[in-house]
């Protein structure tokens, strides 16, 4: 409780330091494109595998139902919804949140932080508050990639292993993949996003010990990321599944 606590108040920071300071809109976008660049390749592979392994799955249900048509729709929803804002958060848990926290977790040890706060510049927002929105901005972006490779690599797979067209396979996506479920992978995607960002750079931040004490920083941002990230999915799909009940309710 006392990290979690902690890292409430890390939030509060980092929220009010962008809400009262001009951000570097140049370094923002620089961090965003090396989030990206580092994530790309390792989100366009396991994008391919994701899309395939799941129209496997349910290729085989949907089998035995005749109802190979809804395939693609099924499919699509399911990476939209679930798995490819858990799949990409996590990736970007293990390479991103940990390079984060290992980072920032140096300049603190080396007394680089101490260095920038004794020149009378706030350290949170010159070094934590662009790091925080690139990962954000960069794990909605990815999650558009992933969607558009582990889509092509859905429709491959039900092409090879179910005999259903690219044709049919778009054609039913509409019917379960529409603007709600694109908006809730889009927050499911933003929500972790906040939660790699925020648990890496806090980690990083508060890191001391010297080199053992970065290690610390970067296992401890991994087992608390990965956490609250599965928390985060239960809570913010119940949330979605009231909302999406609520509007439902009022047509």
């Amino acid at each position: 409780m006392k990290a979690l606590g902690l890292l409430v108040i890390f939030y509060r920071d980092i929220f009010r330091s962008i809400l009262r300071s001009k951000q570097n809109k140049r370094q923002i976008f620089q961090q965003t494109v090396e989030v990206y660049t580092r994530s790309f390749s390792t989100v366009v592979f396991a994008g391919i595998f994701v899309g395939a392994i799941l129209t496997l799955q349910f290729q085989l249900v949907l089998a035995d139902y005749e109802a190979l048509s809804m395939l693609g729709g099924i499919t699509t929803s399911a990476c939209v919804r679930e798995v490819g804002p858990l799949i990409i958060s996590f990736l970007l848990a293990g390479k991103i949140g940990a390079f984060t926290a290992a980072e920032l977790g140096t300049m603190r040890v080396t007394e680089q932080i101490d260095a920038i706060e004794c020149l009378g510049t706030d350290p949170l927002e010159y070094l934590v508050v662009p790091r925080f929105i690139a990962i954000v901005n960069a794990s909605i972006l990815l999650l558009v990639v992933g969607l558009l490779v582990s889509l092509a690599g859905s429709m491959l797979v039900a092409l090879l292993v179910a005999g259903v067209n690219p044709l049919q396979y778009i054609t039913s996506i509409p019917r379960f993949g529409g603007f709600s479920v694109f908006a809730a992978g889009m927050f499911k995607s933003m929500v972790y996003g906040t939660i790699v960002a925020g648990v890496a750079c806090h980690q990083g931040f508060t890191a001391s010990g010297g080199a053992k004490g970065v290690g610390k920083a970067v296992t401890w941002a991994a087992i608390y990321t990965n956490l609250y990230i599965v928390l985060a999915n239960f809570v913010t799909s119940q949330l979605i599944d009231l909302m999406n009940q609520i509007f439902a309710g009022g047509h």
